[in-house]
């Protein structure tokens, strides 16, 4: 069986260690990091040229991002014909509604307010994987 992926795009290293601590106590994927949303526009983009965008199972999105932000590269991953069905959870501390109806419109599968807890991430990945 090929190896699946959990891509986690967050800028702050507290909130990055916190979910892949709990991503490697629920899930097998490999995690893989993206520190703003230009290194994740990027990688994704290789990824699809390569195919192993097929074996991401989860994208989980931060939307204040530096150079580039959530918003943007979730649009990117929306407008793109191979990307564009990729399950994507956002992780924020915005409460904005703009960004939340946006999100919405984007069809974003989850939407978890920081400071994420590890009992709501867990739910989100268990959720998933069953799927």
């Amino acid at each position: 069986m090929a190896e699946s992926y959990i891509v986690l795009i967050e800028d702050n290293p507290d909130d990055a260690f916190l979910a892949s601590r709990i991503i490697g106590k629920v899930c097998t994927d490999r995690i893989i990091i993206a520190r703003d949303g230009e290194e994740a526009s990027e990688l994704l983009k290789i990824m699809a040229e390569d195919e192993t965008y097929k074996q991401i199972r989860l994208v989980l999105l931060d939307l204040k991002l530096p150079k580039v932000s959530g918003i943007e590269v979730l649009q990117g991953i929306r407008a793109s014909a191979v990307l564009q069905g990729l399950p994507v959870v956002v992780l924020t501390s915005s409460d904005n509604d703009i960004d939340q109806e946006r999100c919405r419109e984007l069809d974003v599968v989850d939407y978890i307010f920081k400071p994420m807890t590890a009992d709501r991430l867990q739910r989100v990945l268990s959720r998933d994987k069953d799927a």
